[in-house]
């Protein structure tokens, strides 16, 4: 059976006049698994995609956590080798079909997001910062800053392109650098990021002595746990305006259990829209400009 989030992304047509969106679920949660219920991130973006008209066409990509699926397989960290000489776009540590299960493969999630206008992710915090499938995504697209492309790889180095010899030969001469590219810049990218600041953790508790000296300043909010990656999307070319950008403490205090009853009854909703809204403006504006 298709999930709602299924449905609404078959029910846009393709038409060379829509905006394309990719729309990330960020949360590991899945009815299926040990959590016995999808997460609040979920029930938010399904809220907020909804509204979308026909002129959006999105494509969806869920990161919860299903055995059986496939799943973001870590990045390796071969950049550190020579810059963008040794990593490549579309990332080639991995490739589809090659037994890893990698989602970005499997899913062509680099495709997707090549042909997109922007991109959306919704995504918990998880201990001050997002989802780690959220952070493997980004982690993931490394590949789209300052690198080469497979093809161009392929005539510089030929059939072995990860050839340390030949890729430190390459930045050390400096003749290439023109063939390095930000293979996203100009697309738009959207976060909305929510936490519980610990819920009732504390309440009636004793705080442990660890905690002394740390202040509730000490403490990142949530959109101070997404910054480290929106700055990596500023850096890659990809505009992340401040209306895209929409943190929230949701259910401090509170049991967690009782959150995810209450979420229904929040401004969350509303928050979520007009995020996904703004994101849609911003592409509009930039489309025709």
């Amino acid at each position: 059976m298709r999930s709602f989030l299924e449905y609404i992304a078959e029910a846009t047509q393709d038409n060379d006049s829509q905006i394309r969106i990719v729309a990330f679920q960020g949360s590991p949660r899945t009815i299926k698994s040990c959590s016995g219920g999808d997460g609040k991130t979920k029930l938010l973006l399904n809220k907020a995609l909804a509204t979308l008209t026909k002129e959006v066409k999105i494509d969806l990509i869920d990161l919860a956590v299903i055995d059986t699926e496939p799943q973001i397989r870590p990045c390796k960290g071969c950049i550190a080798t020579s810059n963008g000489f040794h990593c490549h776009y579309k990332c080639d540590c991995y490739d589809k079909n090659d037994g890893t299960n990698d989602l970005m493969h499997e899913k062509d999630v680099y495709g997707k997001l090549e042909k997109a206008d922007g991109f959306v992710v919704f995504t918990p915090v998880h201990w001050f910062g997002p989802s780690s499938q959220v952070k493997a995504l980004f982690d993931r697209l490394v590949c789209v800053n300052l690198t080469l492309s497979r093809e161009d790889a392929k005539k510089l180095f030929g059939k072995d392109v990860k050839d340390p010899k030949k890729t430190i030969e390459a930045e050390q001469s400096g003749k290439y650098r023109d063939l390095l590219k930000n293979h996203y810049e100009g697309k738009v990218g959207a976060f909305f990021i929510h936490g519980d600041d610990g819920a009732d953790d504390y309440v009636n508790r004793r705080m442990p002595l660890s905690m002394a000296d740390c202040k509730k300043s000490d403490y990142i909010d949530p959109v101070g746990a997404i910054m480290p990656i929106v700055n990596q999307c500023r850096y890659s070319g990809i505009f992340v305006p401040e209306s895209c950008i929409e943190g929230n403490v949701f259910g401090y205090k509170e049991k967690y259990s009782q959150n995810n009853i209450d979420v229904k009854k929040s401004d969350l909703f509303d928050k979520a829209i007009n995020l996904i809204e703004n994101l849609v403006k911003e592409i509009k504006k930039r489309k025709s400009g």
